[in-house]
């Protein structure tokens, strides 16, 4: 090799063992989610005024992003998934509203603008929904709060 230095791996914060959530610890990260808030604490705001992800939580010092830099490529998947189930209800529910008359042009051409525009702005809730899953099933350790 010519030179190459070795990168280092960032590694998980903790590799803290998974459990399976108590339906009443499920609930609690559930409404902490619809609120948008930590769900270490369910105090401190996940998501700025421009709706980008907070660094860490203001009450608790929870740093959100838990191991290394692709940590949210999890939230891809959410948020593919939440635009998809969205694209399909609203074109189902436009052929059952406009039918027989269904507007094929606007949905060939403005469906996928629209997609596209909103699942960017999807994005940050998809981050939020996949740290409250992950901190559900791998809850949160001391060491993480510092």
């Amino acid at each position: 090799m010519h030179g190459s230095a070795a990168v280092p791996v960032r590694r998980r914060m903790t590799d803290s063992a998974m459990e399976v959530p108590t339906a009443g610890r499920a609930w609690a990260h559930v409404r902490r989610l619809l609120r948008l808030r930590c769900p270490n604490c369910g105090q401190g705001a996940l998501l700025t005024r421009t709706l980008g992800m907070r660094a860490r939580c203001a009450s608790c010092g929870f740093r959100y992003e838990r191991s290394d830099e692709n940590y949210f490529q999890g939230a891809m998947f959410v948020n593919f998934m939440l635009g998809g189930a969205t694209f399909l209800v609203s074109f189902l529910a436009t052929l059952l509203i406009t039918w027989p008359n269904v507007p094929w042009n606007a949905l060939t051409f403005g469906a996928p603008v629209v997609m596209l525009v909103y699942m960017v702005l999807l994005y940050p809730i998809s981050k939020a929904v996949w740290l409250t899953a992950d901190v559900m099933l791998r809850p949160v350790t001391a060491a993480e709060l510092e």
